[in-house]
């Protein structure tokens, strides 16, 4: 069960980090236009990151 929640965790990153970066021309997302979101998006992103590792970490050791 760690392991789906893990890899599914590691997916939600992969896209956020796809939906926020910037176009061709350089533009920002409409939801990264505002000082807030520069605040908590990158460490939302961070944290799948780390909780799904660590989720996927547990599960390969628990079998």
């Amino acid at each position: 069960m760690n392991m789906l929640i893990g890899a599914a965790m590691l997916a939600v990153a992969g896209i956020l980090i796809f939906i926020g970066l910037p176009d061709r021309t350089g533009e920002q997302p409409k939801f990264l236009r505002f000082e807030a979101a520069l605040v908590l998006y990158p460490p939302m992103i961070l944290s799948f990151i780390g909780l799904g590792a660590a989720a996927l970490i547990s599960g390969l050791l628990t079998r």
